[in-house]
């Protein structure tokens, strides 16, 4: 996220400014202008236009340079360079479903400490509620909930076409991103993508006959809960690969899947397929009669 310089700098953009001219109106020196017009530009909420021999900065139209614009008018006393901070993007990114502070801090990567204090921000200006000692984005300020959804989106998208070109986004929430590929990423020293679901399959000795690579990109280290609910994700109404992420979770010995099934807002759908498990009765059209799960479990355990 651009800084606090980098933001007042949008706020100014009303119409076209060289860097000289933001400097004066700012007071700040050339050189952090230019700095900070270069992360506004790197993050797509500004753009440079040339005017003769002058270079004029001017606020770009991509979704979320138009969602903060929103913003900026619906709320113009708003702090948007204290309020919309890298940590408390991270906290907004992580708030599609109410959550606690212990799932936020899991979810984000960031210490409770630090989640604490984004929350507490935000609160004191309604852009969070609190319900039952679970936080959640305030639905009356659509405005800020499209510019974070829009936000995230554009840097997710910017980051993905930086790792492979063939890559496809499955899931995103926040900075985390679920995609695959059918490239093989495991040359890369990025240490925030993970290989997972069906790609991790073979860890736990079993099978699968597939090119496609699934992998996540996230700050925090990946469980085997992780890689049932990634595979889940890659069709979450298809009865196979909610099976494939049974498989994995018998094959595992997991212990937490309703727990972290609620940090990526799929509790209902994890608490039916354990239902299904436990009765051995099809349950739902998202997942196979008992006997056919059986004869693919038997077919992709390695023995």
């Amino acid at each position: 996220m651009p800084n606090a310089t980098s933001l007042a700098i949008f706020k100014e953009l009303k119409k076209p400014a060289s860097i000289s001219e933001l400097a004066d109106l700012l007071g700040f020196d050339h050189s952090t202008i230019s700095t900070a017009v270069s992360s506004l530009v790197a993050e797509g909420l500004a753009e440079k236009q040339r005017d003769g021999k002058k270079v004029l900065v001017k606020r770009s139209n991509t979704l979320h340079a138009r969602s903060l614009d929103d913003v900026l008018k619906e709320y113009p006393r708003i702090p948007v360079e204290q309020l919309f901070t890298n940590s408390s993007m991270e906290v907004l990114g992580a708030l599609t479903y109410p959550h606690n502070i212990t799932d936020i801090a899991a979810m984000t990567g960031l210490n409770r400490h630090t989640v604490s204090t984004a929350l507490t921000k935000l609160s004191g200006y309604g852009i969070v509620l609190k319900k039952n000692g679970r936080f959640v984005l305030n639905k009356r300020h659509r405005q800020i909930a499209d510019f974070v959804n829009n936000y995230w989106r554009f840097t997710v998208n910017q980051h993905l076409y930086d790792i492979a070109d063939d890559a496809i986004i499955l899931w995103q929430r926040g900075h985390e991103f679920l995609f695959k590929t059918q490239t093989d990423l495991e040359h890369i020293s990025e240490p925030e993508i993970h290989p997972t679901a069906t790609t991790v399959f073979p860890r736990y000795d079993l099978q699968t006959i597939t090119t496609t690579r699934y992998y996540f990109y996230s700050k925090r280290r990946l469980k085997a809960e992780d890689y049932i609910i990634h595979t889940i994700f890659i069709d979450p109404q298809n009865p196979s690969y909610n099976s494939y992420a049974l498989i994995l979770a018998a094959q595992s010995g997991v212990t937490d899947l309703l727990n972290i099934g609620r940090r990526y807002d799929m509790y209902k759908h994890i608490e039916l397929l354990l239902e299904y498990q436990r009765t051995k009765e099809k349950n739902s059209n998202i997942v196979l009669p008992w006997r056919e799960y059986l004869d693919m479990f038997n077919s992709m355990v390695v023995r």
